[in-house]
């Protein structure tokens, strides 16, 4: 499946810059047309070189995470305790 996708992408590549050359050749200008072309190609290009495998994560490690927060058992807190980000009404 892979090398299949990969030979339709480059083929869709190839023939975006055909398409594109062409609307160049037959209006004598850069067209819309011509740009709309070559604007696709990146895409085809990335379909083209992407392996369309999942990255499949082989280490498999139960991390526990410390936690570096304090509990704040204060009654009265400002709010300048808890950072600058604590919306002040």
């Amino acid at each position: 499946m892979k090398n299949v996708r990969q030979k339709v992408s480059w083929l869709a590549t190839v023939v975006l810059i055909l398409v594109s050359l062409l609307s160049i050749y037959s209006s004598g200008e850069v067209g819309s047309n011509s740009w709309i072309s070559l604007l696709l190609i990146p895409f085809t290009i990335s379909l083209a070189l992407s392996s369309g495998q999942s990255p499949s994560n082989s280490l498999e490690e139960n991390v526990e995470w410390m936690e570096d927060e304090e509990d704040i058992e204060k009654k009265e807190i400002s709010a300048g305790d808890y950072g600058y980000d604590t919306p002040i009404l």
